[in-house]
């Protein structure tokens, strides 16, 4: 039993990813996909409980476990609780458990050959693992029913809750949720989404994120609504053009940070659509390794249309790019910077900030490379890399 710990304390990659992947083990439990908050917290709880587990059983084989629950699992908690899908944690509770077992299994096997021995293993192993769990879920389960108690009484000086049933579609009267909110609803609106998918995401760090992209679109202030442990809803009043570079470089102060923008609107239509879109853009985000730290919907429109199916996306991005598609990222980007210019070289290295005669030799470099006429395949090639840099991870497009 010691022995299997130790190997479990190292986390090996296999068991993470799998562990990992166990959290879309059903189509309902997918929903994590739709906030990149929520599913960072899942994936580090399930490393840490893991090693919790690990750790309990080097020092005392077979002996049950103290239920351990992470500060990610408690905001989970009650996060999913405000939001009604409180049984997503046990969907996700059990897939785990399950995944765990057969890996755990997978792993006995190789440690002794002896049959006796190996059953009396498994026995203890598979009520060690469900006792865990089991004991983690009593825990949670009183965690959420303490949060919704909490609802019950402060729902009429809940903010969010305002916002929701703004969001939600009911006829309501605007003048006088606009009064509530301190924010006028008959105006032009920009929403945008900001959070953290770091453990020791700072409230404070939000806000003043949120209130610098609100001074960026001419707005003295902005609606901000707590919609999770580390994610904050904001609609600001635009009063002029929004400048997307403004915004993307405002977000160099606040490296852990990220913010999704929705395309600006007016009127309550206008605050929902706006919102919806912040979230579109949001979800992408979390779902695409490239993302940047900043985007709109309006970059993210074709992007979110051509990665539906993951594995057509990848066939079309090989079979336009070719050997491109493998080649260093400053190749790639060059190009697409290029195409992003309307193809005038002059203006594509001021943007880079690159030297024209070297611009010149990576785009010769990088046409070499595509298996189809330049020429005659421009917005194919630029839709390619488009898609390519959104998925590729940041660390390695920075290589």
């Amino acid at each position: 039993m010691r022995k299997g710990a130790e190997r479990a304390q190292a986390l090996p990659p296999e068991w993470v990813e799998r562990l990992n992947q166990a959290l879309f083990a059903s189509p309902e439990d997918a929903r994590l996909l739709e906030d990149p908050v929520i599913l960072a917290a899942c994936r580090r709880a399930n490393r840490a409980e893991l090693l919790h587990w690990a750790n309990a059983n080097m020092q005392r084989p077979g002996e049950p476990v103290e239920p351990y629950v992470s500060a990610d699992m408690v905001d989970t908690a009650r996060e999913l609780a405000h939001r009604g899908l409180s049984e997503l944690l046990m969907n996700v509770a059990r897939s785990t458990q399950n995944t765990a077992w057969e890996l755990w299994m997978k792993m006995a096997f190789g440690l002794t050959q002896d049959p006796a021995l190996l059953e009396e293993f498994l026995d203890v192993s598979s009520r060690s693992i469900s006792e865990f769990i089991d004991s983690n879920m009593r825990v949670i389960t009183q965690i959420i029913l303490e949060e919704k108690q909490a609802q019950a009484h402060d729902d009429h000086v809940d903010k969010r809750s305002l916002v929701s049933r703004l969001l939600d579609g009911r006829d309501i009267d605007t003048e006088q949720f606009g009064r509530r909110l301190g924010y006028s609803l008959a105006q032009k609106h920009l929403a945008y989404l900001v959070w953290s998918e770091t453990a020791e995401a700072q409230v404070g760090e939000l806000q003043d994120l949120a209130r610098a992209l609100a001074n960026l679109t001419g707005a003295t202030s902005a609606l901000i609504v707590f919609a999770g442990p580390a994610t904050l809803w904001a609609w600001s009043c635009v009063t002029k053009p929004v400048d997307l570079l403004s915004l993307q470089s405002a977000m160099a102060r606040f490296p852990t940070l990220r913010a999704a923008i929705g395309a600006p609107a007016s009127g309550l239509n206008g605050f929902r659509r706006s919102h919806l879109e912040a979230l579109t853009t949001q979800r992408l985000m979390g779902r695409l390794a490239g993302a940047p730290p900043l985007a709109s919907i309006d970059q993210v429109r074709m992007v979110s249309l051509m990665t539906q199916d993951a594995r057509a996306t990848r066939q079309f991005i090989l079979s336009t790019l070719g050997r491109l598609a493998s080649e260093p990222m400053v190749l790639q980007q060059s190009l697409h910077a290029f195409l992003a210019q309307g193809c005038n070289v002059t203006q594509t290295a001021e943007m880079l900030g690159t030297h024209r005669n070297t611009l010149l030799r990576r785009l010769e470099r990088a046409q070499d490379l595509l298996p189809i006429p330049f020429a005659e395949h421009r917005i194919q090639i630029a839709a390619a890399l488009e898609l390519l840099i959104w998925s590729t991870p940041q660390d390695e497009s920075e290589r």
